[in-house]
């Protein structure tokens, strides 16, 4: 049975594992209603729309394919809209991103009755990158137009340039920030060692689950900097939000998305009289479970737990980057792992694993460690490795990873994105 959530339903409180609220017929009428104008997914609600009092379940789960197959009917859908639309993408690593449309509008207004980190005192440093259809650029942009804060749209600086850049930074009297979690952790890094202290009170951030080791470093720098992120897809746009006393992988519902938890998969369904992307029971890739929040708030949150479908397969098995990071972090001296994968599928495949490390620990003493964990402990990498192919896996301890240019996002896995 699927578990829902959602602004349509009843406002009794439940055990959040028990929560199980959903749509009423009429609400499930204006999807099918809402589906009719993409001739290439419409057929998929036929049986749906016979039924005298549909239930969501009723209707088809949408996948990513389904989503770029209903591309062309979607621009049409925002030709015909009296609103405008962005035409935003996803990915793009190692691949060409998955487009998107997107209100003009962003939802923002929605989105601020719940979720509101910025006042008109702010200055916000936007650090994701612009162009290149980024939607998180366009994100922050909005909301702080909005929120009436100055808005400093840099996107993501060089190393090199860096600590100038954030000596402007600095004499603008910026009070918040956003960024992908990984980039704020560099950002600040770099400050402190270019002699800059950070002004930052507020801290924005999306794209990436905040990792222990980033949190370490916030902390360590700006302790008293309040986190606020925000949980969603270019697709589906924002699902949910947290704030400061929440679980950094803990996400509060905005009042325009339904979420359903089927066997762990989060299917979600974008309510907005805007959307325009075919987001109806649409399968997110991730994997939740609905939860109470450490904010204390009383409605279900959402936890997010990880990708729905991770497996890849390498030298004939089949593991996931996870499993592989998780070894890697048993050494105590690595703080962030990256899986880089070269001719991947090819009898020549390789897999460069790649760490960041402490200051002071060895290099060299800490690859042989962690090749050593990772083939022992990870199923049968071990034996494919020494037996099949011995020079198709190694470690590397480097200072940085490859990083999506265009969304500034740190993957755990890339393709064919060699370092130097």
């Amino acid at each position: 049975m699927a578990i829902t959530s959602s602004e349509e339903s009843a406002t009794a409180h439940r055990d959040p594992a028990q929560h199980d609220r959903v749509l009423s017929p009429e609400v499930v009428r204006r999807l099918l209603d809402r589906m009719s104008d993409l001739p290439s997914l419409s057929h998929l609600y036929d049986k749906a729309r016979s039924l005298p009092d549909p239930a969501l379940g009723d209707l088809p789960v949408l996948t990513k394919d389904d989503f770029r197959t209903a591309l062309p009917d979607t621009v049409l859908r925002a030709r015909r809209r009296a609103h405008g639309s962005l035409v935003l993408g996803s990915g793009g690593t190692t691949s060409a991103p998955k487009l998107s449309l997107v209100p003009s509008g962003q939802m923002i207004e929605e989105i601020r009755t719940v979720w509101d980190p910025l006042s008109a005192d702010d200055v916000l440093v936007n650090y994701d990158t612009p162009g290149r259809l980024c939607s998180s650029h366009a994100f922050f942009n909005a909301l702080a137009h909005s929120s009436g804060a100055v808005s400093v749209p840099l996107g993501a600086i060089e190393d090199r340039q860096l600590p100038e850049w954030m000596g402007m930074v600095h004499r603008l009297g910026a009070t918040a920030l956003n960024a992908t979690q990984s980039q704020i952790a560099h950002l600040l890094q770099t400050c402190v060692d270019a002699g800059i202290t950070p002004g930052f009170r507020k801290l924005l951030w999306t794209g990436e689950p905040f990792g222990a080791a980033a949190l370490d470093v916030v902390r360590r720098i700006l302790p008293d900097a309040e986190l606020y992120g925000c949980y969603g897809s270019t697709e589906t746009w924002v699902i949910g939000h947290n704030g400061p006393g929440c679980a950094m992988d803990t996400f509060h519902l905005v009042p325009y998305q339904h979420v359903e938890l089927d066997d762990g998969l989060i299917f979600v369904t974008n309510l907005h009289p805007e959307c325009v992307n075919p987001v109806v029971r649409y399968r997110i890739g991730d994997r939740g479970e609905f939860t109470s929040c450490t904010c204390g708030r009383t409605e279900p949150a959402l936890r997010v737990l990880g990708r729905d479908d991770p497996q890849m397969k390498f030298l004939s098995i089949l593991v996931t980057p996870q499993e592989i990071e998780e070894a890697a972090l048993k050494d105590p001296d690595v703080t962030g792992v990256q899986v880089a994968l070269f001719d991947h599928g090819a009898p020549a495949e390789r897999m460069e694993l790649r760490v960041k490390v402490r200051e002071g620990a060895q290099a060299d003493e800490v690859e042989a460690r962690v090749k050593e964990t990772v083939l022992t402990q990870v199923y049968r990498m071990g034996y494919e490795v020494e037996t099949e192919a011995p020079e198709a896996f190694w470690v590397r301890v480097t200072p940085r990873f490859s990083i999506n240019e265009r969304s500034q996002k740190t993957p755990l896995l890339v393709k064919d994105s060699p370092l130097d």
